[in-house]
């Protein structure tokens, strides 16, 4: 295989390890595994960071942070808010390595016993942005549910 010229998964020759600088789309191989990453993770983190600083604000607010005058609301929304844009920016990376990989062979097992020299797939960069777009909307759905009932939800009451 020539470094530096487009590949089609599809029709490349399974049984030769793609090099990490072999180009697939506008990517190299090497970056779109990158940007697959940032396309399963930031979501998971951003939703994870947003439900525990939001309930540490609203903490804050029952507590002692009532006598600071801490604005739960503004608060509560400006969290959820970035990170909504952060599983927006997630959700833009899936749908970058989809298709960048959607015409992959499927037949390209794991690399064991010396196949792809130990390099990942492309079928794997596929799967994992395949699974990374549906999660990503289910994280969208948490995040837009725990912030904004947490702000139009009575606060500081009993049960």
């Amino acid at each position: 295989m020539n470094v530096g010229r487009d590949v089609v998964p599809s029709r490349r020759e399974t049984l030769i390890a793609p090099s990490p600088s072999e180009r697939v789309g506008r990517f190299t191989l090497r970056r779109l595994s990158i940007v697959q990453w940032i396309g399963v993770v930031v979501a998971p983190v951003a939703w994870t960071a947003q439900h525990v600083v939001g309930y540490g604000v609203g903490q804050a607010r029952c507590g002692v942070g009532a006598a600071w005058g801490i604005g739960f609301d503004t608060w509560q929304l400006a969290i959820g808010g970035a990170a909504v844009l952060l599983i927006l920016v997630s959700e833009a990376a899936a749908v970058l390595v989809f298709l960048a990989t959607r015409e992959t062979n499927y037949g390209d097992g794991p690399p064991g016993e010396g196949r792809w020299g130990g390099r990942t797939p492309y079928a794997r960069l596929h799967f994992f942005a395949t699974t990374a777009l549906v999660a990503n909307v289910l994280f969208l759905v948490m995040v837009l549910m725990d912030g904004l009932l947490s702000t139009f939800a009575p606060l500081c009451a009993q049960s």
